[in-house]
């Protein structure tokens, strides 16, 4: 083959080389794309977050990047801040991969969020509203977690809801309304940060007990919470759900 190469010329009796069809090199285009892509997670996912002094005009300028939400300026004398919760809450991710989930995970410091701000990572169209129609009937686990310790405990919660072992601690052969995870939270508090699960189906005794005994079942010793410090409630047994405690129990199930 060394003559064949010299002066870049190929001669007559050279070894044929046999060249991909179109059809064949489009296929091997998708074997290749299908094996570098990340893995599908079951579920979509959206990541929110509610500042407590957001204000009119920091609401509808999107943020460049994760992490300058949290370094965002506070709401200055002039602006009027934002009193209704809904409109607070600010999108800032689709995640429906493992690759998304970990570009948004680690590009966004817990740790650095201001008091009383909140993050939520929710079932797509399911927002993180005690009022939303997926989320009317449940409640959720808190647990109450010294802040040093708020980004690791964080990181699990969320590994436990985007790998569906929260969801298969709810799911059950229940007839008349089905059970499901809606979303995980993170708010900071002042000498401690809340962590909380929500479920669709505050009346699923077995299911609640076990979403408590898979999260436990999957933290480190040093993440235990303490004795005291978690405990599960209804949506509609805080005083600001909307509506009122009436309202929720004479609201019928829909199962969908």
């Amino acid at each position: 083959m060394a003559e064949y190469q010299n002066l870049g010329v190929i001669a007559d009796d050279a070894p044929a080389v046999a060249t991909p069809t179109p059809a064949r090199g489009k296929e091997m285009r998708v074997n290749l794309l299908n094996k570098l892509r990340a893995p599908p997670l079951v579920h979509a996912w959206d990541f929110w977050h509610d500042r407590q002094d957001r204000n009119i005009n920091t609401i509808t300028t999107p943020a460049t990047s994760l992490q300058s939400v949290a370094a965002a300026p506070t709401t200055s004398p002039t602006e009027k801040p934002i009193t209704n919760y809904e409109d607070r809450l600010v999108h800032l991710a689709s995640i429906s991969d493992v690759r998304t989930f970990w570009n948004v995970f680690n590009n966004f410091d817990v740790s650095a969020l201001p008091l009383r701000d909140s993050v939520h990572l929710f079932h797509r169209n399911v927002k993180p509203l005690w009022e939303d129609p997926r989320n009317a009937h449940g409640g959720c686990w808190t647990f109450r977690v010294p802040k040093e310790r708020a980004p690791a405990f964080w990181e699990r919660i969320c590994l436990l809801a985007v790998g569906e072992k929260l969801q298969a601690a709810v799911e059950s052969d229940r007839q008349h309304f089905r059970d499901d995870v809606c979303g995980v939270s993170l708010s900071v508090r002042f000498t401690s940060v809340l962590v909380q699960v929500w479920n669709r189906d505050a009346g699923h005794e077995q299911g609640i007990q076990r979403l408590l005994e898979t999260v436990f079942a999957n933290l480190e010793p040093e993440l235990m919470p303490r004795e005291n410090g978690f405990y599960y409630k209804p949506h509609h047994e805080h005083a600001a759900f909307a509506g009122g405690k009436a309202a929720a129990k004479s609201a019928p199930l829909k199962q969908s």
